[in-house]
């Protein structure tokens, strides 16, 4: 099974709030694989919006990504560009 993992600082001025969230599940949900966020010795599936924002994750905070499956690499860089981004208003969720 393909494996990707990256520590990743979240860069959104707000977080990762439902907007991000959102779009971290649709990221899950439209490749072959399980996507993971994991804080504080938590690990949360990505395709539950509700489990990712029980994480209260604010701006500044470092989370481990992983994704494992066929499209690990993919879903990866796509998930990266979501907690990087500055502003989500204009950010295209399919990478």
């Amino acid at each position: 099974m393909m494996r990707a993992e990256k520590m990743v600082i979240i860069g959104n001025k707000r977080g990762i709030h439902g907007r991000v969230a959102t779009r971290l599940a649709s990221i899950a949900v439209s490749h072959d694989v399980r996507l993971f966020l994991c804080h504080a010795e938590k690990k949360v599936e990505c395709s539950s919006i509700l489990d990712v924002l029980s994480l209260a994750l604010a701006r500044g905070a470092t989370v481990g990504l992983v994704a494992e499956g066929p499209q690990a690499e993919l879903a990866l860089a796509a998930a990266v560009g979501i907690i990087n981004a500055q502003d989500d208003a204009r950010h295209d969720p399919s990478g």
